[in-house]
């Protein structure tokens, strides 16, 4: 394709002869180039990530209190208790 109006070499001028082959072939090896770095910077943040490091500039979680991780599991346990008595029948209704 050539532009009448533009006088000259210009980067619009396509040539005389239309090459769709080496288009296909540009597009596709940009495309297969950048598949490959995508695997390869996935392939990398997966390894880095299943070894336990952080990612970016995160900081190491802090030490959790064992005292609050007791009382957590306490209600959970105590939850666990009511709905044991509400299966089993051995729940008193406080209402009667």
């Amino acid at each position: 394709m050539k532009l009448s109006f533009i006088s000259g070499k210009s980067p619009f001028q396509y040539g005389d002869r239309l090459q769709p082959g080496r288009d296909w072939a540009f597009l596709l090896s940009i495309c297969v180039l950048l598949f490959v770095a995508s695997f390869a910077w996935n392939a990398w943040l997966f390894l880095r990530v299943t070894n336990g490091e952080a990612i970016g500039n995160a900081q190491p979680p802090q030490q959790i209190n064992p005292a609050s991780v007791d009382s957590v599991n306490a209600l959970f346990q105590k939850r666990a208790d009511t709905e044991t008595q509400y299966k089993n029948g051995h729940f008193v209704d406080p209402s009667l």
